[in-house]
């Protein structure tokens, strides 16, 4: 029996759970991750108004907009960029209307010609405590004005690997980023399960794959992106070429 361990954290892993059972896999859900927003002590000062905003997350949109949502709201017509569909969606569900790169990841952001232009105003990112600066060194290599406003951090709890232990099973992994990547790897191996690499794991974009090529997995699945929709056509186009 083939059973998809799903990573993200607990509500995101349940919900993308659902909607597999209902595509005919099995899962078990190993939330590597929890999302902690910051205290109003903990988070800047507000900014100043942006001419565009981008939402780095769903996370960023959930724990960011209630603080922001103000001045977002008192600058005529901004422009606000969504990092996936996700993220667009979520920001959809408070009548905001955001575009989303081709490529859902740092790189299709930096390509989309609202970024590209020859003068650009100031940048809002919303977006997690840490994370790549890729995004904002790039843009500040422009020219651009860049202001961040961190709003959540990411804690990675003590996990439970029981269950992937004295089964004689088929497992599939989902990783949404190298960070949850790299933790997976570095619990398995800490408890000597580096047998477990034979197994495929699902990845959002090709950057991600190259890091799980990296750690040692022997089969990775590129996605297309980290939507709930892209991770299950990956597994159906996985099962489909192992049937």
């Amino acid at each position: 029996m083939m059973t998809v361990v799903l990573t993200r954290p607990a509500s995101d892993s349940q919900r993308l759970a659902g909607l597999l059972a209902g595509e005919g896999f099995d899962t078990h859900c190993l939330p590597l991750m929890t999302i902690v927003p910051l205290t109003p002590a903990e988070r800047p000062e507000l900014p100043e108004a942006s001419e565009i905003w981008i939402f780095i997350s769903a996370n960023a949109v959930k724990f960011g907009l209630p603080v922001l949502a103000p001045l977002l709201r008192d600058r005529e017509a901004p422009i606000v960029i969504a990092v996936g569909t996700k993220t667009r969606e979520t920001l959809s569900q408070h009548d905001i209307e955001s575009r989303v790169p081709d490529r859902q990841d740092s790189a299709g952001l930096l390509a989309m010609p609202e970024l590209n232009r020859g003068r650009i105003g100031r940048v809002m990112i919303v977006k997690g405590e840490g994370g790549r600066d890729m995004l904002v060194n790039e843009l500040v290599k422009r020219g651009v004005s860049v202001t961040e406003f961190p709003c959540y951090r990411r804690c990675w709890p003590d996990v439970d690997l029981s269950a992937l232990t004295g089964t004689s099973g088929e497992w599939i992994f989902q990783a949404s980023s190298g960070e949850t990547l790299s933790r997976l790897t570095t619990l398995l191996v800490a408890e000597d399960k580096q047998d477990l690499f034979r197994f495929p794991v699902v990845v959002p974009s090709e950057r991600v794959a190259l890091i799980a090529d990296r750690l040692g997995w022997r089969h990775v699945l590129v996605a297309d992106d980290a939507s709930d929709q892209s991770v299950i056509r990956a597994l159906h186009h996985w099962t489909g070429n192992k049937a």
